[in-house]
């Protein structure tokens, strides 16, 4: 499998596995150790081995086996990474780091002849040995690895997977990967290393400038001596890798075939790619990229946060979705109206509609809002990749984390009457929690500097779960009931009129239910929601 489809096959596993999958980190010290007295047998043994040969046989041999050896010694952590990355991917996927590590040490002593480690199977010795006889091959074909030839390594260094405890799980970034097909694949990996990238000599992330200087030369040459006397500032090892994404052809060097330097050449349909990230054009896949990055730095920083404060933060790719939902709507409102009156006018015109001038621009004009809207389609369906899955969850502990999240705010305002049993939903836990959230925190401002009360109410009426927010304010005049979810409405100055925007988005728009405002029995304002049971979305 090539670079792209072992990223993909990793990534899936990684996926399939609801804990995550083991974090191998490989224990050079101990596979040293292993090498040194599988060595040592082998030297015991070799004699014997060789008894049937001549004296000048047997000096050839010895003399060609310890030159693989020392071969191996100077390479043996590169060879281990690769071993353990082919084990994982074909025999033992879920093997601990202790059993990765005996089944390295497996290949350690089938290369050195010797059987000082074994699975106790010969058939999966065998098997183990044929990809060891694979790596060695392969080192010695490149001369050294790059690190980012590992999928494992890749994924955590562009932060499509995350390290929990001994295990790697799936991010946001990595299942967006997994979403997009084809070159969008390419476009996102591209939009993650230039998002993330340290500079042109980055061995793991490639950069603008390295972007710009394909775009500059699209084929060259280089030479040793351009690497030493410091003439070429790019990662060599960037460039295998967009050869790896066959963004470009990459001949490394080879002395054997009279090969001394390093060659590239920049095929003809990677340019455009190439050009958003030498330009550093905000195209949807960057705008994404730099979002997730941020919820990424964010879940860091979660560890050392109270529940409380996680609860009050909205992720930034959750952001970025609703503001491409927003804009999506108002490009459609706007365009799809003003196709259907260009079309009308040219019916209305009838044979004047054929006059050639008229022909051409209604042609333009057409091609134009087709592109507007075809941008618009493609900058939503880029955002949702970001937005947080639909997963079954408890109702009442989200709203207790909501209410958690504003307590101080309510400082002590608040009476909370649970439901009875566990009500189950289905959608986007987090979202959930951020909208409850934004309603608490608009009835708070609401009793703000008075001798008043909220109360938080949810039962399960008929499959469905219903919540209510009461507050003893002012209330909202019915005429604007309506008006308050539409973005950048906002009934106390200083408001954003994002918040019950916001509700209503998460509440109507991804779990299929409503919001609504009334009066309150206590005499102010009552918010109403009301969501489909899990029983009834199973349906």
């Amino acid at each position: 499998m090539g670079f792209l489809e072992r990223l993909r096959a990793y990534l899936e596993r990684v996926e399939r596995a609801p804990e995550g999958v083991p974090a191998f980190r490989a224990d050079l010290a101990a596979h040293r150790r292993h090498f040194a007295t599988c060595y040592d047998r082998d030297v015991e043994e070799r004699p014997e081995r060789l008894r049937q040969q001549s004296p000048e046989m047997q000096q050839k041999i010895w003399q060609e086996e310890e030159r693989q050896i020392e071969e191996l010694r100077e390479s043996l952590p590169a060879f281990v990474e690769e071993v353990a990355d082919q084990i994982l991917e074909t025999l033992a996927p879920d093997a601990s780091s202790e059993e990765l590590t005996r089944l390295v040490n497996v290949a350690i002593s089938w290369q050195l002849h010797v059987a000082n480690a074994s699975t106790g199977s010969r058939g999966l010795d065998e098997e183990i040995g044929r990809l060891a006889d694979t790596a060695r091959s392969q080192q010695r074909q490149r001369r050294s690895r790059d690190g980012w030839q590992s999928p494992v390594r890749y994924a955590f260094e562009i932060r499509a997977t995350r390290r929990q405890k001994e295990r790697h799980v799936l991010t946001r970034i990595g299942g967006a990967f997994l979403e997009l097909p084809g070159s969008d694949a390419v476009r996102w990996l591209l939009a993650l290393e230039a998002a993330q990238s340290l500079g042109p000599a980055d061995e793991w992330r490639a950069s603008p400038e390295v972007a710009a200087q394909l775009l500059k030369e699209p084929e060259r040459e280089i030479d040793l001596n351009e690497l030493l006397h410091g003439d070429w500032n790019y990662s060599l090892s960037s460039i295998r890798r967009l050869g790896a994404m066959r963004l470009l052809r990459y001949e490394g060097q080879d002395p054997s075939l009279g090969r001394m330097g390093w060659s590239y050449a920049v095929f003809e349909q990677a340019r455009p790619l190439l050009e958003e990230i030498a330009e550093q054009r905000p195209t949807p896949f960057a705008v994404l990229a730099n979002a997730l990055l941020r919820d990424e730095v964010a879940h860091t920083l979660d560890s050392a946060r109270p529940d409380s404060e996680r609860a009050m933060r909205e992720s930034a790719a959750s952001a970025t979705a609703l503001q491409a939902r927003m804009v999506v709507h108002e490009i459609r409102n706007a365009l799809v109206p003003a196709h259907s009156a260009l079309s009308r006018l040219v019916r209305d015109l009838g044979d004047a509609a054929h006059v050639e001038p008229l022909r051409r621009h209604r042609d333009r004009v057409d091609a134009g809002i087709q592109r507007a809207l075809a941008f618009a389609e493609e900058m939503l369906r880029v955002a949702n990749l970001g937005v947080e899955a639909e997963a079954p969850f408890d109702a009442a502990a989200a709203v207790r984390d909501a209410i958690a999240g504003v307590s101080a705010e309510l400082n002590g305002s608040l009476r909370y009457v649970p439901p009875d049993g566990t009500p189950s939903a289905v959608g986007p836990r987090a979202r959930f929690v951020l909208a409850v959230t934004n309603l608490l925190r608009n009835a708070a401002q609401a009793i703000a500097g008075r001798e008043s009360i909220v109360e938080v109410s949810m039962q399960v009426e008929e499959h469905r779960i219903v919540l209510r927010v009461d507050d003893s304010g002012p209330g909202v005049p019915p005429e604007q009931r309506r008006a308050i979810f539409e973005p950048g409405v906002a009934l106390r100055p200083g408001g954003s009129g994002q918040g019950l925007a916001l509700v209503r988005q998460v509440l109507e728009g991804e779990m299929h239910g409503t919001v609504t405002c009334g009066d309150s029995p206590l005499g102010g304002a009552r918010f109403e929601i009301v969501i489909p049971a899990r029983d009834m979305r199973d349906r």
